[in-house]
């Protein structure tokens, strides 16, 4: 009987056991799923590069189509009323945040409001550029100080992600000179319009 008994016991143990373990892994599933499925709303920058470069006085900067995958845009906000700024967030694929910056505004001013209370530890070399790196415990930077602006990538991220959005950014040139561009390369090639007329002349 007490032989009974104790085969009872044990058998109700290991079931208890087995269940708080199924229980276990059922919420870590639920969890990870749920991960999986976050929704992270995007926003798409592009039409405002257009936007800043007809505002701007300097040459407008942006992630290029090269920047890898799991960088998602959060947020992007232009102010053309004072000093001509745009801030550009994203998602990081270290599930962090990240934002580029770009302003002709103050340089101090423009550092300040936006690298908190991270303080400078050295540079970081991204291509062929020096940026200033500012660092805390919680927040971080890159800083490139250029003549008509000022460039911030700052963020929750590692300096890591920094350079890597700073590697994929791409320049475009003054609204201007591009205008210039286009028609010092007509004036260069007068012969292709002569040569059209002609061409349609004859099959006339």
């Amino acid at each position: 009987m007490s032989s009974y008994s104790r085969a009872n016991a044990t058998f109700k143990n290991y079931a208890i056991s087995l269940g708080i373990l199924v229980g276990i892994l059922l919420v870590m599933s639920f969890v990870v799923s749920s991960r999986s499925g976050e929704h992270i709303p995007t926003v798409e920058f592009r039409p405002d590069i257009e936007v800043l470069r007809d505002a701007a006085d300097y040459p407008v900067t942006a992630p290029s189509e090269d920047l890898p995958e799991g960088w998602i845009p959060t947020s992007s906000t232009l102010d053309t009323t004072g000093p001509v700024e745009w801030s550009l967030g994203f998602a990081t694929p270290q599930d962090s945040h990240a934002r580029l910056i770009q302003s002709d505004g103050d340089p101090d001013n423009v550092v300040r409001s936006s690298v908190q209370d991270a303080e400078p530890v050295g540079t970081v070399m991204v291509g062929d550029q020096e940026w200033e790196h500012l660092d805390s415990d919680d927040w971080g930077a890159l800083v490139l100080r250029e003549e008509d602006r000022t460039l911030i990538i700052a963020g929750s991220t590692s300096v890591d992600e920094f350079a890597v959005l700073a590697e994929s950014l791409k320049t475009f040139p003054l609204r201007d000179t591009e205008d210039s561009d286009e028609e010092s390369e007509a004036d260069a090639n007068p012969d292709e319009d002569t040569d059209a007329d002609t061409d349609a002349d004859a099959d006339a």
